[in-house]
């Protein structure tokens, strides 16, 4: 995958197709690589652009004494822009950490984003900003449970919980050991995502955002998770809204044809509109 400098940091990045840039960003405990086939169906008309997140792939780990903040993470979204064509409107997809990444980025660029497709935004800072205290004690727990696993080796452990609390009870049992080795070893960089993601915020902190913006989440996903979605769209009321059947937080890979699907769509419903302004400013 090609290499992206910005700073001090090296990014890897997928990079395919041509046209109209399209950036896709990871979930926590994952990659890029959750978005191939995603990738796959828009390349032919757009040049997809999907970065690995801090720590994860070949993108520099997080390695600072104090506590990662949103602005240290989105660095590699920002970092990833500056090597586009500036003068090209931009889309952002993204999922759990990846769409918190990618609305705040959205927020910085402001007219550079176009189209803005989000699955469930992990932002637990809202529920605390907004008075939502039990959903905010439930993230809280989580993320207290991960690290004392993690601070005692115990990764497996950290792994299990993990999955369970975003994949569904029981979900666990049912990982095969390879499957399960391999999330435990995606798993550090997730500790310091949990520093950025629990800052509280309040949901207009996002004003910046000018894109049309899809709100996607599941109507199976955990009641914290679901939430956080609320809070940005009572925000945000002009934006569109998606309740996804028989989905939970992880759809955008257990679910990808569907959740694929509405993505699709929102985004070639963007082209449409800019062949039909083309075609209206040629015959002026």
């Amino acid at each position: 995958m090609p290499i992206v400098q910005h700073h001090a940091l090296q990014i890897d990045c997928i990079d395919q197709g041509q046209g109209a840039p399209v950036m896709l960003v990871h979930s926590s405990v994952s990659g890029n690589r959750q978005w191939r086939r995603l990738a796959e169906r828009l390349s032919p008309h757009r040049r997809v652009v999907a970065p690995n997140l801090l720590g994860y792939g070949a993108t520099t780990a997080w390695h600072a004494a104090r506590p990662q903040t949103m602005v240290d993470a989105v660095q590699v979204l920002l970092g990833v822009v500056e090597s586009l064509a500036p003068d090209v409107p931009l889309q952002l997809v993204g999922h759990s950490w990846g769409g918190a990444l990618a609305l705040h980025a959205a927020h910085l660029l402001g007219e550079r984003v176009s189209r803005l497709v989000l699955y469930e935004p992990m932002l637990p800072g809202l529920l605390a900003a907004h008075g939502r205290l039990q959903a905010a004690a439930e993230a809280h727990a989580l993320q207290m449970h991960l690290r004392r696993c993690a601070a005692g080796g115990d990764w497996l452990g950290a792994a299990q919980r993990f999955t369970d609390y975003f994949n569904g009870d029981g979900a666990w049992a049912g990982t095969p050991p390879q499957r399960r080795q391999a999330i435990a070893e995606l798993l550090p960089p997730n500790l310091h995502e949990w520093d950025a993601a629990m800052v509280p915020l309040r949901a207009d902190a996002f004003a910046g955002v000018r894109a049309r913006t899809l709100l996607m989440r599941g109507r199976r996903t955990r009641p914290a998770l679901s939430e956080m979605s609320a809070l940005l769209y009572r925000c945000f009321p002009h934006w569109r809204l998606v309740d996804v059947a028989g989905c939970g937080h992880m759809a955008p890979l257990t679910h990808a044809d569907t959740i694929n699907e509405w993505i699709v769509d929102f985004l070639d419903e963007a082209d449409r509109g800019e062949r039909v302004a083309c075609a209206e400013d040629a015959l002026a």
